[in-house]
This record gives C-alpha cells, structure tokens and sequence, in this order.
C-alpha cells in the first residue's frame, strides 16, 4: 500500500508538470558500489549459552545494478526530477570472532552433535554477502546551469525490499579441551533468507524503509546523461534496531532523454 500511495504521488506530480510544459522523460541504467560495517549486539541462545557482540567490518566494495525510468520538470531557477528504479545492493563483510562457544557456532552452520553449552570453544573467520533487491522512488530537487549541460541535485527517497539475501562463509578452529585435541572447522558455506523471520533472526531487514541521496550530472549530445549519486538508509536497513553500523551506496549511471514535451 506504501508503495501503490508513492507511485501514485509520483504519478500526479508527472502528470501535472506534463500539462504545464517544461518536461522531460527518461530512462537510466548502469551499477551500484555499497560499502559500509554492521555491529550485532550480543544475544542469548539459551540459559547459559551466549552468541558473542560481532563486529562486521568492510570487506571492499560490493557491485550491483540499477535501472529506472525518470521525470524530469524544468523550472525557472530549479528542477523537480521523480524516478522509480529497481536496483540491487551488495555489502561484502568479514567478522573474525576470537571465541564462540562451538554451541552457540551452529548460528554459522558448523554442527558438532552432542555439545554441551561450556564444552568446546574455537576461533571462527566468518564472511558475509548480503545482497538486498528493492524498487525505489526518489524524488529530487535540483540546480542546472549551462543550458541544462550540468546538475546537482538531492531529496528523500523510499526504498521497498523485494528480495534479501545473504551468502555466508565460516571456517576457524577449535580450541584443545582435556578429552579433544584442537582441530579445524573446514569452511562451510550457507544462504539465508533475510526476509525471513526463521532463517535470519536479529538479521530480518525492513520491507520498507526511507533514505536520502545526493548526485550530480552532466549531458552531452542533447539527450545522453552520466551521473553519480550518493546515498543511505536513514535508520538501518534491519527491524532489530539494536544493530547498528553504516551502510553507504553510489551509483554510475547512463540515462537517455527519450522525449521533451
């Protein structure tokens, strides 16, 4: 319903702005850059059993895609610019963890049956590749000069999760105890479903959720345009709002003026 009020919002404002003269509408594609670290409060398993405070840190530039269709109203000293795009974030992290109980270590996939809470402890190095799909509308206020050769531009924009993913990996060791040598984890590999309650825990993401971007472009050839965007979530992307982090996005992308009325 958010979504269907949004679109519709946009929708009138186009309209509007069409029968006023002074518009232009598009089409953009090309890819996305995430970067950024999540911290996951400790949890509670179970009495007596405890999933340590994880630090996910940066682990280069996750590269995704994005396309839209825009519309663009020129006015005297400003434009107005409403897009509604499909696009997809990737944010690569690694999380080493210096101790974990090999119970509480399940939470990764690594299942050693018939380990009681206190036993086993061990050192894990833990990947994670979120992958988040969303349909966006943002809606821009902007400056251009030259002839409308150049812009920058910013404004809210509201972002609806359609699809979330995460690829996990996790390797490490087990420490020695009186009754066990220490050996290796080999790594293990698992998918989770971050739309699901079940399968992600603390780790649900929101369905919907606002942010802000900011962009600058230029045009060439009368309809061809490259621009490049910053953007965040405001608030986390996550219900738990006991996760905190910082989560940062660019965008590189070609447009097309496909009619000016």
């Amino acid at each position: 319903m958010k979504l269907i009020g949004v679109a519709c919002l946009v929708f009138l404002v186009a309209s509007e702005a069409q029968a006023q003269g002074g518009m232009e509408l598009g089409i953009r594609g090309g890819g996305t850059f995430t970067h950024g670290y999540t911290v996951i409060p400790a949890q509670t398993l179970s009495p007596g059993l405890e999933l340590p405070r994880i630090r996910n840190s940066n682990n280069g530039i996750g590269v995704g895609f994005f396309g839209s269709v825009w519309a663009r109203k020129n006015l005297d000293r400003f434009f107005l610019q409403a897009e509604i795009s499909y696009s997809s974030l990737v944010l690569k992290q690694k999380a080493p963890i210096d101790r974990i109980d090999v119970a509480a270590a399940k939470e990764f996939g690594v299942n050693l049956p018939n380990i009681r809470p206190g036993t086993l402890y061990a050192r894990l190095n833990t990947t994670t590749e979120p992958t988040l799909t969303s349909l966006n509308v943002p809606l821009f206020i902007g400056k251009q000069g030259n002839e409308g050769k150049w812009r920058f531009y910013g404004g809210p924009t509201f972002l609806f999760t359609l699809k979330a993913e995460a690829a996990r990996t996790a390797s490490g060791q087990v420490e020695a105890s009186a009754s066990l040598p220490s050996f290796a984890i080999s790594q293990i590999s698992d998918q989770v479903d971050l739309t699901n309650p079940d399968q992600a825990g603390i780790l649900q993401v929101k369905t919907f959720n606002f942010g802000a971007e900011f962009g600058a472009g230029v045009t060439f050839l009368k309809r061809l345009e490259v621009d490049v965007r910053y953007g965040l979530p405001v608030g986390g992307v996550f219900n738990d709002s006991g996760i905190t982090g910082f989560i940062g996005y660019a965008t590189l992308t070609l447009g097309y003026k496909l009619a000016y009325f």
